[in-house]
C-alpha cells in the first residue's frame, strides 16, 4: 500500500501481506470476537477463534522473515 493511497490499493488483493496489515486484520477479528462473546454467539466465536489462529501464525512468520 502506498503512502498516498492509490486506487489500486482498494481492490481485491490491493494490500500487501505485510505484518502491519495482517496485524490490522487480527485487530478487527479480535474486536468482532469480543462483540460475539458479549452477545452470546459461541459458535461464531469459535469460528473466529480458528480464523485468528491462522492469521496470528502468518503474522509471526512474516515478522521472522522480515528480520
Amino acid at each position: 500500500m502506498s503512502i498516498n493511497g492509490s486506487v489500486s490499493d482498494y481492490v481485491f488483493g490491493g494490500f500487501d501481506r505485510d505484518p502491519v496489515n495482517v496485524l490490522r486484520l487480527i485487530s478487527e477479528l479480535e474486536g468482532s470476537y469480543q462483540l460475539l462473546k458479549y452477545m452470546g454467539f459461541e459458535e461464531d466465536m469459535n469460528t473466529l477463534d480458528d480464523m485468528k489462529k491462522v492469521y496470528y501464525k502468518l503474522y509471526f512468520k512474516l515478522k521472522r522473515e522480515q528480520g
